[in-house]
């Protein structure tokens, strides 16, 4: 195929990861995303390729109209080839631990005033402070890993996708 076919399916290619991405990313804010989920998102965002109304469908229809072999392996890799491997999702600290962490600062600090017998006050106040202290900066520790982990999450699958592209590029060479 000539050069300009390449450079139309690369430009159909970053389109769909866009749209495939935009599905896992709206999927992992309202669930958690395993690989057979993301698998099923990844199958219908590939149907684009078979709707003729559709760029991606009007690019393949007239490449099977002008070359119909590399039309129908290109095919095969999109429709029946392209699958995500699992990819493990990292830790993530407990949500629990937003509410014990600041329990053990708060008996930390208690325990500190009362080995030196410091007054009421201060005891209540060591004990106070470190939970109302660390409750946030757990709590958006925690928030701020989960996002991190969603966004690798997303990446990892998306780069999976790297191996279908390059497929059929040697395809259209």
């Amino acid at each position: 195929m000539n050069h300009t076919e390449k450079e139309k399916f690369e430009s159909l290619w970053n389109d769909f990861l866009t749209l495939t991405k935009g599905k896992l990313m709206r999927t992992i804010n309202k669930h958690s995303l395993s690989t057979p989920l993301a698998n099923l998102i990844l199958s219908e965002t590939a149907g684009v390729w078979g709707v003729e109304y559709e760029v991606y469908g009007r690019w393949l229809k007239n490449l099977r109209e002008n070359n119909s072999s590399k039309a129908k392996l290109i095919s095969n890799i999109l429709f029946n080839d392209m699958r995500f491997t699992e990819v493990k999702p990292r830790k993530e600290i407990p949500s629990y631990c937003k509410f014990i962490i600041p329990v053990i600062g708060a008996f930390a600090g208690y325990a500190i005033t009362h080995h030196f017998e410091y007054s009421k006050l201060t005891q209540t106040i060591s004990f106070i402070t470190p939970a109302v202290l660390l409750y946030p900066i757990v709590q958006n520790f925690r928030k701020n890993q989960i996002e991190k982990n969603k966004e690798k999450l997303i990446s990892q699958y998306l780069e999976q996708l790297e191996k279908f592209k390059n497929s059929i590029l040697s395809i259209l060479s």
